[in-house]
């Protein structure tokens, strides 16, 4: 694509990139992290960014490739075929379905602690009226767009800069005295995974980033490699200031403000106030975007009943396909509303996507349409695919939500192919 002044520039798409990519996970990982690895917490951000640079070179080659809209669907299907191409974008669909879901329950409990009328109010009955609310507000047409994108990306800065700076005065290295093992870093890769994906959320507007064939490789790895650097040093930072009191901590900035500011409370609860609103506008937006998934593989005609899954309001919103999306949330936090399950549930279904991707990547290289990626990169790219599934998977098992989380990613497979059988039998 040529550049043109309605396009994006690269280094706006870098911007963009980045927030997608730190949103709630950076700021609910902190007591996790602790929790599992100690001190060494922020480890699990330098192992998880070794292992996903691989996947990410894969499908940062793909995005050069196709600049097209579609992304992770665009690619699998093109090299494997549209089977790999549902299953692709299905189980992206709901790893980003279970990520929206622990959004807005982290924000449900913030509210909730602060809105004593509601302290008797069963958590899931709040989570479904405010998933309801948010839904009801983007089919009436408000989206999060434009110069308010700005506003949600300040609010995420404000805390990150501050926690920065706190730590310039107040970092202790003594506590980090502790030895740690490397089986409880690797313990918690999904958890810092978690806060390191969205990279590929540019793939799906890479046709509207200026000479992209050119820039949209940079563009992803920049921005993946800025994320990962602000994500250690922040898990490092909050860690030497609070120390072993962030195992306990709810509310890590919450603690980290009360603990600068013992004398003037109020800063640390703005803080901790800025927090919470970038994380309901990160669910907002989400919900926003990810119902586009569903509308494709619908589109796509890999589901029944395409004319009803693709229904399009006048304010351009694809208020079946969000419906259903706001179901499966429901339905998700009806399982559990546990951080730590829904974290892996959410890496688990996109590295799962992933691994397509790569496969994919494979077959591009071994056809030679591409000369810009080394063959082994996407062997050791499956393999860490294979690594962190296994990790999620073995997470997501021992806890006990394994089974509902199976029959619902099965539900739009079994879907699928009762839709391949109803166009095999009109075109009989």
């Amino acid at each position: 694509m040529n550049k043109t002044a309605t396009g994006i520039s690269p280094s706006k798409a870098i911007l963009l990139c980045i927030n997608s990519i730190i949103g709630a996970g950076l700021f609910i990982n902190p007591s996790s992290l602790a929790k599992i690895a100690g001190p060494y917490g922020f480890l699990g951000y330098v192992l998880g960014a070794l292992l996903i640079l691989p996947i990410i070179l894969c499908i940062a080659e793909l995005a050069k490739l196709h600049p097209v809209a579609g992304g992770l669907y665009i690619y699998s299907k093109t090299y494997i075929g549209r089977w790999a191409g549902f299953l692709s974008a299905w189980a992206y669909f709901v790893g980003k379905t279970v990520s929206a879901a622990l959004l807005m329950h982290k924000f449900v409990q913030f509210f909730q602690a602060r809105a004593y009328f509601l302290q008797d109010t069963p958590v899931l009955l709040i989570d479904i009226a405010m998933i309801l609310f948010f839904m009801l507000l983007n089919i009436g047409g408000v989206s999060i767009g434009g110069n308010i994108t700005y506003f949600f990306s300040a609010l995420k800065a404000a805390p990150v800069l501050a926690t920065f700076a706190i730590g310039f005065f107040l970092f202790d290295t003594k506590n980090f005295q502790e030895v740690v093992s490397l089986q409880e870093v690797c313990s918690s890769l999904p958890i810092a995974v978690f806060a390191l994906l969205g990279f590929e959320v540019i793939c799906a507007i890479g046709n509207q980033i200026h000479d992209a064939k050119k820039n949209i490789k940079r563009v992803i790895l920049t921005s993946f490699f800025i994320v990962a650097a602000i994500n250690t040093l922040f898990q490092t930072i909050i860690f030497g200031v609070i120390g072993y009191d962030l195992i306990d901590a709810q509310e890590p900035i919450l603690v980290l403000g009360m603990k600068t500011f013992a004398t003037n409370p109020f800063i640390g609860s703005l803080l901790n106030g800025l927090v919470f609103a970038s994380i309901v506008g990160g669910f907002f937006s989400l919900l926003t975007s990810n119902c586009w998934n569903l509308h494709t593989i619908a589109h796509n005609n890999h589901l029944p009943g395409k004319a009803f899954l693709t229904k399009v309001n006048h304010h351009n919103v694809p208020w079946i396909s969000l419906l259903i999306e706001s179901g499966i949330a429901v339905f998700i936090l009806s399982i559990t509303t546990n951080q730590i399950p829904l974290q892996n549930m959410s890496v688990l279904a996109q590295i799962a996507s992933f691994s397509i991707a790569v496969v994919a990547a494979f077959f591009a290289v071994s056809s030679k349409a591409t000369e810009g990626l080394p063959r082994w990169t996407p062997l050791l790219a499956l393999l860490s695919c294979c690594f962190l599934f296994g990790i999620a998977g073995y997470k997501v098992a021992t806890s006990g939500v394994s089974v509902p989380f199976i029959v619902l990613f099965l539900t739009g497979c079994i879907a699928a192919i009762a839709q391949q059988y109803i166009t095999g039998v009109k075109r009989g």
